[in-house]
């Protein structure tokens, strides 16, 4: 099945479940209506005549308004649920057809100062980072980001993300359920570190009061029982359960503020346990996969149970908003105090192991993330790792690039090794250098690329092409450049390979200077560890070839024109560029 069809036949799919879930909603309001006008009366009555059976008739209607409430809040969850879900099938839709406007941009990461994240459009508008990025917890973000700015260098790690990736890639269904109930949680809200730090904040009960909590209610329970069989009174139960409930209330204070200091962890970190289950609903055989189930599922300390238990909590807490079955259950078995002693106990169990399960779910959210970009893209390769070539590529087209894209094939065997890159204006050298290092990052993070070969090592990632100056620091453009060119070597200094793009290097001073500088700072890189693609239209530092032929080679993109008709075949071409286009254009723009 083709991506666009998978994600047309899932829209079709839960629309036709939402509106079968909401005639079924409108069913229960309808119950709940009934129940709730059937204890008012039947109460009424018996407060008029006594009979016992109207009584009971009251409890039997409570009973139906609270089990119907309960069907109805899942149900309301279901269609939470799936109304993500359809959401996830849309925006993916519009992705496929060129519209990211819904998609995040992570404008907060951009940063000048990286070596290549500017310049490759890791993050912004138009980005790799809006391209990959479905992460629906705050920690994947983060994690995500990190992938994209520091690429592996372990082979192992590589080749086991790879591996990761691609088997879920095979499971859509599976991924964007995960990320459905991430985005329905909206777990993208939750600070790990507010969750993390509210775990160690412990809080306790006193130990004498524990025995109350059972002792009392049980007399109680007992005493309505005697009542309803014609034992006791009706004013001794009815006293107890006042008491119980005044009981309660003294507490309600301590409760609150308990309550209110342990909210935000409540009703985050236990919203983890549907991705933690959604996990534990498959069966994987990756290793990194297996690797987090035995972490997440580790026997005396599983997540899953951990969770569920807490979300029972949670949901508990939650409830005490319905005053009617909160005074109904406080006066029946002091029910918030059960609550908050219930979450006492959980806590002192799980506590030291919140934080590790949710990196490792941000871990499973990243993963999920880059395994839809390679569902969405089954054009798109494994690249492969090599032990002797650099980087060699076969077609090797730019990943953002929408609808028909111009590829091109390329090779750099070893370290040392330089294509100096010529060609007219918007002939396509920038958008050439970006295509090999966005997917050399791609390719370094474990991702898929863009080609029909890719063969790879591992190594850091340096460009130089959008160097700005900084007035505020009375930084000038060409001495933006200069620190640009010092970061790269003293990169170089502590890097074992380093790949490195740069496009019209020492632009901030005059021509026959920028051709001198130049040339001697590409002398300079051939006593570092690097290799990689420099564009220029200083047509002389081609010459470079014929002084190191073993290390400096040219390639170019050229362009036809006819009179005043130009033609780019975006096509790259071994030798130097002879054709330019300045003057055609501005001829052309009625500029001269």
């Amino acid at each position: 099945m083709q991506v666009q069809e998978y994600y047309n036949s899932k829209i079709e799919e839960i629309t036709y479940l939402l509106k079968r879930y909401k005639q079924r909603r409108n069913q229960y309001t309808t119950l709940k209506i009934t129940a709730f006008l059937g204890a008012i009366i039947s109460i009424g009555w018996f407060s008029t005549n006594g009979i016992t059976g109207l009584l009971i008739l009251f409890f039997a209607c409570i009973v139906l308004f609270i089990y119907v409430n309960i069907l109805e809040t899942k149900l309301l969850k279901k269609i939470g649920f799936y109304t993500e879900l359809r959401e996830c099938s849309l925006i993916e839709q519009e992705y496929l057809k060129g519209n990211n406007s819904r998609l995040d941009r992570g404008e907060e990461y951009k940063d000048a100062s990286h070596p290549y994240a500017l310049d490759l459009d890791i993050f912004g508008e138009d980005s790799i980072f809006q391209a990959i990025n479905r992460t629906t917890t705050q920690n994947g973000r983060e994690l995500l980001r990190k992938w994209l700015l520091h690429p592996l260098k372990e082979r192992q790690e590589i080749l086991r993300r790879q591996e990761t990736i691609e088997e879920l890639s095979g499971q859509p269904d599976w991924c964007h359920t995960f990320r459905a109930i991430g985005n329905y949680k909206q777990i993208k809200r939750l600070s790990p570190d507010v969750i993390k730090n509210n775990s160690q904040q412990k809080i306790s009960f006193a130990s004498w009061k524990i025995p109350f909590l059972y002792i009392l209610p049980g007399i109680n329970i007992a005493s309505w029982i005697l009542y309803i069989i014609n034992i006791l009174p009706a004013a001794i139960p009815e006293i107890l359960s006042i008491s119980l409930l005044a009981f309660t209330l003294l507490s309600v204070k301590h409760l609150n503020k308990a309550h209110g200091n342990i909210n935000a962890f409540i009703h985050s970190f236990s919203d983890l346990h549907e991705l933690i289950q959604h996990f534990s609903s498959h069966t994987f055989h990756s290793p990194r996969l297996q690797e987090i189930h035995d972490i997440l599922f580790k026997q005396g300390h599983n997540a899953q149970e951990a969770l569920k238990e807490l979300y029972k909590i949670q949901e508990g807490f939650d409830q005490r908003g319905n005053i009617l079955a909160a005074i109904l259950l406080n006066a029946l078995y002091m029910r918030d105090l059960h609550l908050y002693l219930k979450l006492v106990r959980w806590q002192n169990k799980y506590a030291e192991h919140i934080p590790t399960w949710i990196d490792i779910t941000g871990e499973l959210d990243v993963f999920t993330s880059m395994a839809n970009y390679r569902f969405n893209h089954p054009d798109f390769i494994v690249p492969e790792l090599s032990n002797t070539t650099l980087l060699q590529g076969v077609a090797i087209g730019h990943p953002l690039l929408a609808g028909r894209c111009v590829t091109n094939n390329f090779e750099i065997k070893k370290l040392h090794e330089f294509y100096i890159v010529t060609g007219a204006n918007m002939a396509g050298k920038s958008t050439f250098l970006r295509a090999i290092g966005v997917n050399l990052v791609l390719a370094c993070c474990g991702g898929v690329v863009r080609a029909k070969t890719f063969l790879f090592q591992p190594m850091q990632i340096f460009s130089s092409m959008r160097t700005v100056d900084n007035l505020a620091k009375g930084t000038s453009y060409f001495h933006a450049e200069l620190l640009r060119l010092k970061q790269l070597v003293e990169t170089a200094q502590q890097e074992e390979r380093l790949f490195i793009i740069l496009d019209e290097i020492l632009k901030g001073t005059n021509s026959r200077d920028k051709l001198n500088g130049s040339r001697q700072f590409l002398q300079k890189l051939l006593t570092l560890p690097i290799a990689g693609l420099i564009a220029t239209h200083d047509l002389e530092l081609g010459n470079l070839a014929d002084i190191y032929p073993s290390n400096y080679f040219n390639c170019c993109f050229e362009i036809t024109h006819t009179d005043n008709d130009i033609t780019y075949d975006y096509k790259l071409k071994p030798g130097i560029s002879q054709n330019m286009n300045a003057s055609i254009l501005l001829k052309q723009m009625g500029l001269v």
